[in-house]
């Protein structure tokens, strides 16, 4: 039997200082309930470190969960559109923390939908002979990009990483199909100009050059058409039915997208797994963190039909089958933590607040 991709650890790495809803209200024209009414969302989580922190973190948990060593590793790919760093990549800084002396190593950006394009360069690979173990990382530091005082984009995003051990198997378990696809002619519809996240990010950059621009309504109804479109060819690729699918782990991008789209492939809410409400859309990590939060509270079983699925920039979309595996508890348990702070979420976002209220100052202070 031909060799495929199978999951066989996961880990995630979400920073501890949290943004709420409550404090959103403070920064701009927004409530409580309003967010969660559109978006599902009641808190994410602004780091305090760099990205490459928190996807080493990840990565580690990831590695003790698949009872691997990093001179195990083929290859390192790190999904992200946030990197510390455009060169060296965020994947060669993290094969050197990690000591993954064997393993090739580079970044990936399809922005949210990374974490689906990097499984699909893994399931070539894997099938291929090129690789046996393949360590994925989504990981982002979306608040730099973030102007807190505009409602349209500072409500979604938030800061983590997720990681993903992929073996090779010939047990009959793993990816089955894949899909991707991508229109740059509406690429204008989420734009970040700004990169690197290291030091002080908005060193001689405009704030108007360097906060995400977001057409809310327009991505909305191109995410639930591409998502729900590409599920269903990676289902019909698979030979399978929206009926013999167990689990969806989406993107979390939005709750209402989220249901949207589920809706139209004919796969009710108890079939969904959902993570978003005090993470918010953490792009590129947003479905390895979710894969771990699964595992981690039963939702996977062997043998399980499992459908990944995401939209992002770009525009990118993709989607993943896989039968998953026998793994379903980890071998073993990485027990470092990221280094402790004392800052609170306003320090945190004090240059950050500081570089984009230029863009406001003919505006009425919100409190």
């Amino acid at each position: 039997m031909a060799k495929r991709a199978v999951v066989t650890g996961w880990g995630k790495c979400v920073p501890p200082t949290t943004l709420t809803n409550a404090d959103l209200e403070r920064l701009c024209d927004t409530n409580d309930q309003w967010i969660i009414e559109r978006t599902g969302i009641q808190s994410r989580r602004i780091s305090h470190v760099e990205g490459t922190d928190l996807a080493e973190l990840a990565a580690q948990r990831a590695l003790a969960c698949a009872g691997l060593q990093a001179t195990d590793l083929d290859l390192i790919i790190v999904a992200t559109c946030t990197p510390e760093l455009l060169c060296p990549s965020v994947a060669t800084m993290l094969q050197d923390r990690l000591g993954a002396t064997e393993a090739a190593a580079f970044d990936l950006n399809a922005a949210c939908s990374g974490f689906i394009y990097s499984t699909a360069n893994v399931t070539g690979m894997i099938e291929s002979g090129f690789a046996e173990r393949v360590l994925v990382v989504g990981v982002e530091k979306l608040h730099v990009a973030m102007d807190y005082r505009d409602r349209a984009t500072s409500i979604l995003f938030g800061d983590g990483a997720g990681a993903v051990v992929y073996e090779a198997t010939d047990s009959g378990a793993g990816v089955l199909s894949v899909d991707l696809g991508a229109d740059g002619s509406k690429g204008g519809t989420m734009v970040v100009q700004a990169m690197g996240t290291r030091g002080d990010p908005y060193w001689g950059k405009q704030p108007e050059e360097t906060r995400l621009h977001f057409e809310g309504q327009a991505v909305f109804k191109i995410a639930v058409q591409g998502i729900a479109a590409s599920a269903t060819r990676a289902l019909e690729r698979a030979g399978l039915d929206a009926d013999e699918v167990d689990l969806v782990i989406p993107h979390q991008a939005n709750a209402r997208i989220i249901d949207s789209a589920t809706r139209k492939l004919g796969i009710e809410p108890g079939r969904v797994f959902v993570n978003i409400e005090n993470l918010g859309n953490t792009a590129a990590a947003s479905i390895p963190i979710a894969i771990a939060d699964a595992a981690d509270a039963g939702r996977l079983e062997p043998g399980d039909m499992v459908v990944l699925t995401a939209f992002g920039g770009g525009i990118t979309w993709g989607s993943v089958v896989m039968r998953w595996g026998d793994r379903v508890q980890p071998v073993g348990v990485h027990e470092g933590e990221l280094e402790p702070t004392d800052a609170t979420i306003w320090d945190l976002l004090e240059s950050n607040l500081e570089f984009y209220a230029p863009l406001h100052a003919d505006e009425p202070p919100v409190n």
